[in-house]
């Protein structure tokens, strides 16, 4: 009795047999059976299957619906649990994890760490500049809350502007995060600026004598 090729349109009610006897069906199972859980690529590179015909062909999705598969659980990526590992039999597919804080790695994030490794207390630009990364790219990516939150660096310190809030300054492991000063009033201002005014005069006093000297 000859046997129809798999196709991926096929369901469970219009045509079991056809897909439960497709060779590449069949290296799929008898792989599965072997080791597992597997991703989609193990898959495809250990059964002779191409990875776009497994997955965009929609083999896998319809083994699940025949209840040859079932997903096991789920592999860790940078940007979340995104791949779904499979073993061989029926039953319910594990749920996808939460992606959190903790979860996060990147190239990016470990670049950060050996920079502070190296240099600590330095601000998010900084370890940008010395990182080879944007600055936006660190702000907007969310990179510092994480690795805090992960303890790979904590905030060892703050540095106060001119204006705007203080800046975090970051050191490499796990440590005591300083918490954010308060902003300063309206009176320290002024006093403040009171006082570098007051330390400047005589600086800026014995430059213009010495500039009336040369020009004598």
């Amino acid at each position: 009795m000859s046997v129809r090729p798999f196709s991926p349109a096929a369901t469970q009610e219009n045509c079991p047999t056809e897909v439960g006897s497709s060779p590449a069906m069949q290296r799929i199972l008898a792989l599965l059976s072997m080791r597992s859980p597997l991703s989609a690529k193990e898959i495809a590179e250990h059964a002779y299957v191409a990875l776009s015909t497994l997955a965009g062909g929609g083999y896998l999705k319809t083994m699940k619906g025949l209840g040859l598969i079932r997903i096991e659980g789920w592999a860790k990526n940078s940007n979340g649990f995104t791949t779904a590992l499979y073993a061989r039999g029926a039953g319910p597919d594990c749920p996808r994890p939460r992606f959190v804080a903790a979860d996060r790695d990147s190239l990016g994030m470990a670049r950060i760490v050996a920079v502070l490794k190296r240099f600590p207390r330095l601000d998010y630009r900084e370890i940008a500049r010395e990182a080879a990364i944007s600055a936006n790219t660190i702000r907007n990516a969310g990179y510092m809350d994480s690795l805090v939150q992960q303890g790979r660096i904590h905030v060892s310190a703050w540095r106060r502007n001119r204006q705007g809030r203080p800046c975090a300054l970051y050191s490499f492991g796990a440590g005591d995060n300083v918490p954010e000063p308060q902003p300063l009033g309206r009176q320290e201002i002024m006093r403040r600026h009171r006082e570098r005014k007051r330390v400047l005069s005589p600086l800026t006093g014995s430059l213009q004598q010495q500039l009336k000297a040369v020009q004598v």
